[in-house]
C-alpha cells in the first residue's frame, strides 16, 4: 500500500463520508465536557420522558383538586369541566401541528419551543383566580403540550434503531405517560390537602423549565428537516384540522352536562365533522399536506390507532370512576383516594419492563390480546365492589390485574405504530398516535356518563355504586371491542428487527459490508 493509500484510509476513518453521521466515540472524547452532553442517547430519553410525564401530570393532578378550584377560582358547577376540557381541546388540536412542523423545521426546535411555552402558561395557571382567565391559560398550556409530545417521540424514534433498542426507549417514554396519570392524582391530592392547589402548577412549571434547560443542552443539534424535500407549510390543513378536532372534542367533553342533542354542543359538532371532511379532501389534493396519506398504508399504524382509542377509553373510565367509587362508595378522603393509586403506578412501571423482552420472542398481536384480556378482567372485578367492602377486597386486586394488562396493550400499540414510518414521517405518525390517545379519553367518559346516568338509583353509596357497576361492565365491553379489533386488524407478523436481527450497512470504496448480529436467528 502506498503512502497515498494509507492517508486515504486514515482520512476515511476520522471523517465520515456522510456529513450527517454522528462523530465516533474517539472523536467525542476529544470534545470539552459541555459539548459532549448531546452525545448520550440515554440523556435524551430521560428528557423526552420527563416532558411526557409532566404533560400527563398536568391533566391528572388538576382532576382531584376540582372542588378547591370550584371554590377559589369561582367557577359555576356546570363550568368546572373546562379546567380539564380546555387543556384537552388544545392538546389534541396541536398534536398534528407539532408533529408535522417538527418534521419540517426540526424536532429539537419544536420540542424546546413547546416545553418553554408549556412552562410559561403552567405558571400563569397558578395565579389564575378567574374562570375565563384559568380556562384560557389551561388552553394555552395544552397547546404547549401538543407541540412537545410528537417531537419528543420523534427524537427517540429517529435516535434509536428499530428493534430492541427502540422498544426499550418507547417503553420508558410510554411508561412515563402511563404512570403520569397515577403520579398526577397522587401529587394533586397531596398538594391540595397541604400547601394548596396553586403549587400543582408552580412545581410543574419549575420542573418543565428545568426539562427545557436540560433539553437545550442535551438534545442533539442534528440538521433540521434533513429528510424533508418540500418545506412548504400547509396552512389550510393546519387551520381546518385544529378547528375540526376542537369542535369534535368539545362536543364529547361538554355534552355530558349540556346534553347530547343541545344546540350548544350539536352545532359545533356538525361544523367540526364538516371541517374534518374538508380536511381529508384538501389533504388528498395538496402536494405538501400536513398529514401525508402515505402513512396510512401501514397496517400496523392503522391497527394501533384503532386499538389505542379502545385502550384509552377503558383507561380514562377506570381512573375517573374508580376515583368516584373510592370517595362516594367506600367513603375515602381525596388524599386516601390518591394513595390508592400508588400500587397501580408502581405496577404499570414494573410491567413495562417485560414488554421489551416479550416483543423479541412473541408477536405483538398476541401481546395486545393478552393485555386487553387482563383489562377486561380488571373491569369485571371492579364491578363487584359494594359499600363497606374495603380497598383490599376488590379494588386492590383489580388494580393489580389492570396494571398487568395495560402495559402489554399500550406499549405494543406504541412500538408498532411507528415501526413502518421513515424518519421524515416520524413526527406526524407520532402525532396521529397521540391524537388517538386524546380522542379515546372523551369517548370513554362520554359513553360512561350515559351509562352512569341511566343506572344510578340514588345519591347514597349503594345508589352510586349501581351506576358505577354498570360503567365498569361497560368498560369491559370497551376492552372486548378493542380485543376484536386486534384480532381483525393487527398485523400477523412483526418487523424482522423486532426479533433482534439488525444489519449495519457500511459502504467502503463501493463495497457493502453486512454485520449480522443474531446468526442463530438468521439460520
Amino acid at each position: 500500500m502506498t503512502d497515498t493509500d494509507e492517508s486515504t484510509v486514515v482520512s476515511f476513518a476520522i471523517t465520515p463520508s456522510n456529513p450527517n453521521t454522528p462523530p465516533s466515540k474517539e472523536q467525542t472524547q476529544l470534545l470539552p465536557w459541555y459539548k459532549r452532553l448531546d452525545q448520550n442517547r440515554n440523556t435524551l430519553l430521560i428528557v423526552a420522558s420527563c416532558a411526557q410525564l409532566l404533560d400527563i401530570i398536568s391533566i391528572a393532578s388538576v382532576t382531584i383538586a376540582l372542588p378547591s378550584l370550584l371554590r377559589d377560582v369561582h367557577y359555576e358547577q356546570n363550568q368546572l369541566q373546562w379546567v380539564i376540557s380546555s387543556y384537552a381541546l388544545t392538546y389534541a388540536a396541536f398534536l398534528l401541528v407539532g408533529g408535522r412542523m417538527g418534521d419540517l423545521i426540526g424536532h429539537r426546535r419544536m420540542f424546546l419551543m413547546g416545553v418553554f411555552w408549556f412552562a410559561l402558561w403552567t405558571l400563569v395557571c397558578g395565579f389564575a383566580r378567574n374562570p375565563i382567565f384559568m380556562s384560557i391559560s389551561r388552553g394555552l398550556q395544552g397547546a404547549g403540550a401538543g407541540l412537545t409530545i410528537p417531537s419528543a417521540m420523534a427524537l427517540l424514534t429517529t435516535s434509536y434503531p428499530l428493534g430492541p433498542e427502540r422498544n426499550f426507549a418507547m417503553m420508558i417514554f410510554g411508561g412515563a405517560g402511563c404512570t403520569g396519570q397515577t403520579v398526577g392524582i397522587l401529587i394533586g391530592g397531596i398538594f391540595d390537602a397541604t400547601i394548596g392547589w396553586p403549587w400543582i402548577f408552580y412545581i410543574t412549571a419549575i420542573l418543565a423549565t428545568l426539562v427545557g434547560i436540560v433539553g437545550f443542552l442535551t438534545v442533539p443539534k442534528t440538521e433540521d428537516g434533513i429528510h424533508v424535500v418540500d418545506r412548504r407549510v400547509d396552512y389550510v390543513g393546519v387551520f381546518s384540522f385544529v378547528l375540526g378536532i376542537i369542535a369534535v372534542v368539545y362536543y364529547l367533553s361538554e355534552s355530558t352536562t349540556a346534553g347530547w342533542g343541545s344546540a350548544q354542543t350539536l352545532a359545533p359538532f356538525l361544523v367540526g365533522v364538516a371541517v374534518l371532511m374538508f380536511f381529508v379532501f384538501w389533504e388528498y389534493r395538496i402536494e405538501y399536506p400536513i398529514m401525508p396519506f402515505r402513512i396510512w398504508t401501514s397496517v400496523r399504524l392503522r391497527a394501533s390507532v384503532v386499538v389505542t382509542i379502545c385502550i384509552t377509553t377503558t383507561y380514562n373510565t377506570l381512573i375517573f370512576y374508580t376515583s368516584l367509587t373510592f370517595q362516594n362508595v367506600l367513603l375515602f378522603s381525596p388524599l386516601i383516594t390518591a394513595c390508592c393509586y400508588i400500587v397501580h403506578g408502581v405496577g404499570v412501571a414494573a410491567g413495562l419492563f417485560s414488554v421489551n423482552k416479550l416483543c423479541a420472542v412473541v408477536r405483538t398481536k398476541l401481546i395486545m390480546s393478552v393485555g386487553l384480556f387482563f383489562i377486561i378482567i380488571s373491569a369485571i372485578i371492579f364491578a363487584q365492589v359494594v359499600p363497606g367492602s374495603g380497598y383490599w377486597h376488590y379494588a386492590f386486586p383489580a388494580l393489580i390485574v389492570n396494571c398487568i394488562g395495560l402495559p402489554l396493550a399500550w406499549m405494543s400499540c406504541q412500538v408498532t405504530a411507528v415501526a413502518d414510518a421513515p424518519d421524515e414521517d416520524q413526527g406526524v405518525v407520532g402525532a396521529v398516535f397521540n391524537v388517538a390517545i386524546q380522542l379515546g379519553g372523551p369517548i370513554g367518559l362520554a359513553i360512561s356518563a350515559i351509562v352512569n346516568d341511566k343506572y344510578t338509583t340514588g345519591e347514597t353509596p349503594t345508589g352510586f355504586m349501581d351506576g358505577y357497576r354498570a360503567v365498569f361492565y361497560g368498560m369491559a365491553v370497551m376492552g372486548a371491542v378493542g380485543l376484536v379489533f386486534v384480532i381483525l386488524l393487527a398485523a400477523n407478523q412483526d418487523p424482522i428487527e423486532f426479533k433482534g436481527i439488525v444489519e449495519e450497512l457500511k459502504t467502503v470504496d463501493g463495497i457493502v459490508v453486512s454485520e449480522e448480529k443474531d446468526v442463530e436467528q438468521i439460520l
